[in-house]
């Protein structure tokens, strides 16, 4: 009788296990069969087998799917990296230090995909928003908008597709790039303007004086792209977005050299003193890059019937001030003084 009783508990006990293993699999199936990336990616015969009670096949499939499409597949493998959220990752913000000379501040990041929490934006060309691009929103936004400029900040005249319009048709017109060409370039600027909190006109004034919306030119000192990153220096925050080669994509450019102008311009405290950072002049002999960029985004901005506060010639006057402020504050400092001891 004992034996009888444990015979049959040995066969409930399979038969539940047997059961718990069929449930994971039709479970797995149904994972697998609802999974968008495979649904977007993976042609239909094959995607038939995974729908089927194949599992060796299925197995089969997807893996020499997953292993080629992560290889060779760029929109494949970050949305597969989104879904499991490996691509959400970033450091934490007390690695920054504005305080260090140049650039050297700055960190290698890990990007996060745009649109979380933001909601669509209007745009003028708007398949530029579907693009599978990590955005720089999660790295920027550590750079505390306190730190940064208010004339640099975004001036929300972009935020209407007319105006966004208004502007690629100027621009167009003015540096001879085809116009639907400038609608993308419009378009990808309002995108990271809202990521890093920076004004999109300002963003558009530099990729003009900088590279004449040339997204392929490259400058005798290795300077690339539309906001003429120099790839040398910044080789790091292209990883997300398949290496340097990247620099002449602008999605990927526009990225960085805005992060780049962002931190710049906290660091320096002023907006044309981060422009004078980011054209590479250590002091105010910049070449009047600063001013050229202002006058531009200023020319912009008076274009779509907004104002500009102050003239360029008091910003530049006012820097100068504050950084003789600063450097007559740093010798009292060395000198052991205060500034009310004098």
């Amino acid at each position: 009788m004992k034996k009888s009783l444990f015979k049959l508990h040995e066969q409930a006990a399979a038969k539940a296990r047997s059961q718990a293993r069929r449930d994971s699999m039709n479970a797995f199936k149904e994972n697998l069969v609802s999974n968008n990336a495979l649904k977007k990616y993976l042609p239909k015969n094959l995607y038939s087998v995974i729908q089927s009670n194949k599992w060796i096949q299925t197995s089969a499939v997807v893996t020499v799917f997953l292993i080629t499409g992560i290889a060779v597949n760029e929109p494949l493998r970050n949305d597969l990296l989104r879904q499991i959220n490996l691509i959400d990752e970033f450091e934490s913000a007390d690695a920054f230090d504005l305080s260090q000379p140049g650039e050297s501040g700055m960190r290698p990041v890990i990007f996060s995909y745009p649109g979380r929490g933001n909601g669509k934006l209007s745009l003028v060309e708007p398949s530029v928003q579907h693009l599978p691009v990590p955005s720089i929103a999660p790295l920027a936004n550590q750079i505390s908008n306190a730190k940064i400029d208010p004339q640099a900040l975004d001036s929300r005249l972009l935020d209407s597709p007319q105006n966004q319009a208004k502007i690629a048709s100027l621009m167009a017109e003015k540096y001879k790039v085809d116009l639907q060409t400038l609608k993308s370039y419009v378009s990808h600027a309002v995108i990271v303007g809202k990521e890093v909190s920076i004004d999109p006109v300002l963003i558009i004034a530099v990729m003009a004086i900088e590279s004449n919306f040339k997204a392929t030119v490259q400058s005798p000192v290795g300077a690339q792209g539309l906001m003429q990153v120099m790839t040398s220096v910044h080789a790091n925050k292209f990883i997300p977005y398949g290496g340097v080669e990247a620099a002449f994509k602008p999605e990927a450019n526009i990225r960085v050299g805005a992060y780049i102008l962002k931190y710049l311009i906290a660091q320096a405290g002023s907006l044309s003193g981060g422009l004078r950072s980011y054209v590479g002049a250590s002091t105010n002999g910049d070449g009047g890059y600063a001013v050229k960029v202002l006058n531009e985004r200023n020319f912009l901005t008076s274009y779509l019937g907004g104002s500009n506060p102050q003239d360029n010639n008091d910003i530049e006057s006012a820097d100068s001030n504050k950084s003789q402020q600063n450097q007559s504050q740093g010798l009292l400092k060395f000198l052991g003084m205060n500034a009310t001891d004098s």
